[in-house]
């Protein structure tokens, strides 16, 4: 039995947006796994021979009673998708699909054709028992195993140093509140969307810049990670936040910072278990809670993020979903 995980390639994409997916690849290729390439392309501008054509490729080393791990999403199409799966049954190899992000979770939809899908896998890899309920409650009754921290590998640097600085790292479309005035100063981290170009950020949020993912660990340097998102049109990211577990928490504990999140948030529920920071209800609660947090609390917080940041950065959290399976 042959065991493989796939990764998708997308030349075109920052490098922040890969770094979770070629990790998990990286950490399976060490525990003896095989690296199934997959080219994202526009899948919608080719008819179905092409499609099926090119699945057929990508698993041509495949055998029967082999083992695959597909990370999803892909981003390509519903009929590329479901497609891909069948073929895995067709060609009677155990399935499991690894769950990265799951867009009826964080999006109002139309026509949700996702969990259909998780339905066909013999194994799905969530976040957490919230996402792991949530999917069977949409009828997806599978075996399930939950990885609650993606790992995060690359040069490991000195431990964060007590200060009462707030970061922020991620997706800027994702936080429209950026743009309104804080109680509270931030350094700002990543990629300026072009809607945002025109867009005066408020006087106390610091841009930083957007660094590469193995590089942008070495800036984080003092202070506390936040994480949060906001709902608001047809997207549900703060309501997501209560079934996964973003990658950013993990950049944010391999640099050693104590984690502020939503206090109904999966990661808010982590940053409670392993007591590794602290939980708020809204953004305006952080500047007391800063202005009250001494170095003793902050160097008991990031004695407990050790041991995680231990795990993050060697890949345990993926080898052991990896034993599991």
């Amino acid at each position: 039995m042959t065991k493989y995980v796939t990764q998708t390639i997308e030349p075109w994409m920052p490098l922040g947006a890969l770094k979770a997916k070629a990790d998990y690849a990286t950490i399976a290729s060490y525990s003896g796994w095989q690296v199934l390439p997959i080219e994202r392309y526009n899948d919608t501008r080719f008819d179905n021979q092409i499609l099926h054509d090119k699945i057929k490729h990508w698993l041509s080393k495949v055998q029967s009673k082999d083992v695959v791990i597909h990370q999803f999403p892909s981003y390509m199409s519903k009929n590329f998708e479901l497609s891909f799966v069948n073929m895995l049954h067709h060609l009677d190899i155990k399935s499991a699909v690894l769950i990265h992000d799951i867009e009826p979770l964080r999006l109002e939809k139309t026509f949700v054709w996702e969990f259909e899908l998780l339905k066909k896998y013999d194994t799905v890899i969530v976040h957490s028992e919230a996402m792991k309920a949530r999917l069977q409650e949409a009828g997806v009754s599978t075996n399930y195993i939950i990885q609650p921290f993606f790992d995060y590998l690359g040069k490991t640097p000195t431990l964060a140093t007590y200060n009462k600085s707030i970061n922020f790292a991620g997706t800027f479309q994702k936080s429209p509140w950026l743009q309104n005035p804080l109680a509270f100063s931030i350094n700002l981290f990543g990629s300026i969307p072009k809607k945002w170009q025109n867009i005066e950020l408020p006087q106390n949020i610091n841009y930083c810049g957007n660094f590469d993912p193995e590089d942008i660990v070495e800036q984080l340097q003092g202070g506390f990670g936040l994480i949060w998102d906001s709902d608001f049109e047809d997207k549900t990211y703060q309501t997501y936040t209560k079934y996964n577990t973003p990658h950013k928490a993990s950049l944010y504990l391999k640099a050693g910072l104590p984690l502020i999140a939503w206090k109904e948030s999966e990661i808010g529920k982590l940053i409670v278990k392993f007591n590794i920071g602290f939980v708020i209800s809204n953004l305006d609660d952080i500047p007391d809670i800063i202005a009250h947090t001494s170095s003793n609390q902050f160097a008991l917080w990031q004695k407990n993020i050790l041991p995680l940041r231990s795990n993050i950065s060697e890949g345990i959290n993926t080898q052991n979903t990896l034993a599991q399976l």
